[in-house]
C-alpha cells in the first residue's frame, strides 16, 4: 500500500486521447503545452485517490517491464528524472501517443491522460500515468484553476464516470534482470473483474509495455478456473468429477507449501490419458510454479456449483455440497437407495425428468 503522506508530486500534464476513427490505424493525441499547477488541498485529495485506489488489491496488480527500448512508455518515463519542464512535457506527448497507438480498436474509448512525476519516501522517483474514460462534455479546454477539484471528483468519484487506468513504475530493487531489478511496475484497473482473466491488454502492454504472465493473484484464480473447467470437460462420471475437484480444494485450502505446481498437481491426480490430454489443454500455460495467492478466487473456495442437465445446476457452500451425490437413471441400485432413503443416510431425493415421453 502507498502512503499519502509518503507521496511527493512535482509535475502533472493532461493530454487527450481519442479512439481509433472508422478508416483510421489507430487513435491520436490531441497534446497539451502546459503543465497543470494544483492547489495544495488540490493535490493533498489527488494524492487520496490514488493511494486509495492502489489499496484495492482485487483491482491492482504488480506486472513486470517487458518493453525498455528508447521509444517506450518505460524508455520514455525513466528519462523524467532529473528532466527540465520542458523535456518532461515532451516525454509525455511521447506517451500520450503511445497510448494514441494502443486505440487499435474503435471499442477502445477516448479519454483524458494524466501524466505526473515525483519521488515516494523522498528518494525513489516515479512517473505515474492515469487514463480516464470522461464523459464526452468533459474536455481540457474546461480545466482551470476552478476545475481542478471537479476533475479529480470525475476521475474517482463520479457515477457518472466510466472506468479509469492507472499504470505506475517506481525505482526500486529487486532480484531479476533490468529493467524490473531497478524498477517496480504496477497497474491498477477499475474495470477488472474476476470474470475478465486478465486485464485491460490494451493498456498493460501495448501502451505500457508490460506483462501479467508472472503475476500470483492471476495465476492462481486462472489455474482454478481452467482446472474445474476442463474436468467438467473431459471426466466422465459425477463421483470421478467430484473426486478431482475436491483435489483442487484441498490443494488451495489445506496445503501449507504456499506454492502450487500446476505439472506436479497433474501427474498426482490424472492418469495417463487424461494427463497427456492436460498438458495439451492446461498444462501449456502454466509451464512453473508460483505463489498462491488467494485473493480473487476466496469466494470459490467457499462456494460451488455442481451441473446437472442442461442450465440446470445446484449451488451453494462447498462444505455442503459434499454430501449431495448425483445418480443416472441407468446405474442406480434401487433396492440399495431404497434402504438409504428408509434408514435416513439420504435426507431428500430430487428427480429430473426429461423432456421425453
Amino acid at each position: 500500500m502507498i502512503d499519502a503522506e509518503k507521496l511527493q508530486i512535482d509535475r502533472i500534464i493532461i493530454h487527450k486521447v481519442l479512439k481509433k476513427k472508422e478508416n483510421g490505424e489507430h487513435g491520436f493525441a490531441e497534446h497539451t503545452d502546459e503543465i497543470f499547477y494544483f492547489g495544495e488541498t488540490e493535490l493533498d485529495t489527488l494524492k487520496d485517490r490514488i493511494c486509495s485506489a492502489f489499496s484495492k488489491s482485487k483491482r491492482f496488480f504488480k506486472l513486470e517491464i517487458t518493453s525498455f527500448e528508447k521509444e517506450s512508455f518505460f524508455g520514455n518515463s525513466s528519462k523524467l528524472k532529473g528532466a527540465t519542464n520542458i523535456e518532461f512535457i515532451e516525454k509525455s506527448k511521447n506517451i500520450a501517443d503511445l497510448l494514441a497507438i494502443s486505440h487499435d480498436r474503435r471499442t477502445i474509448p477516448s479519454g483524458l491522460l494524466l501524466v505526473m512525476d515525483g519521488y515516494y519516501e523522498k528518494t525513489k522517483h516515479f512517473t505515474l500515468v492515469i487514463k480516464a474514460e470522461l464523459q464526452e462534455a468533459f474536455t481540457i479546454n474546461e480545466i482551470n484553476d476552478k476545475k481542478i477539484v471537479e476533475l479529480i471528483n470525475d476521475l474517482f468519484l463520479s457515477p457518472a464516470k466510466e472506468f479509469y487506468k492507472i499504470g505506475y513504475i517506481i525505482e526500486d530493487t529487486n532480484v531479476g534482470k533490468f529493467p524490473n531489478n531497478k524498477y517496480s511496475s504496477f497497474m491498477y484497473d477499475d474495470n477488472f473483474s474476476r470474470g475478465k482473466r486478465d486485464l485491460a491488454e490494451y493498456f498493460y502492454d501495448k501502451f505500457l509495455g508490460f506483462t501479467s504472465n508472472n503475476n500470483d493473484k492471476l495465476l492462481t484464480v486462472n489455474f482454478y478456473d481452467d482446472v474445474y473447467k476442463f474436468i467438467d470437460r473431459n471426466v466422465i462420471g459425477f463421483d470421478n468429477k467430484k473426486g478431482l475437484k475436491n483435489a483442487v480444494r484441498v490443494l488451495y485450502r489445506e496445503d501449507m507449501t504456499g506454492i502450487i505446481n500446476p505439472k506436479e498437481f497433474a501427474e498426482l491426480n490424472f492418469e495417463e490419458e487424461l494427463l497427456k490430454k492436460y498438458e495439451t489443454e492446461v498444462g501449456k500455460n502454466y509451464t512453473h510454479s508460483f505463489t498462491k495467492n488467494l485473493e480473487l478466487v476466496d469466494k470459490s473456495l467457499e462456494r460451488g456449483k455442481i451441473l446437472l442437465v442442461e442450465d440446470l445446476k445446484i449451488e451453494g457452500p462447498n462444505d455442503s455440497l459434499q454430501n449431495v451425490s448425483v445418480m443416472s437413471g441407468k446405474n442406480i441400485d434401487f433396492e440399495r437407495l431404497k434402504l438409504s432413503i428408509e434408514d435416513g443416510s439420504i435426507k431428500q431425493l430430487i428427480t429430473i425428468k426429461t423432456g421425453k415421453k
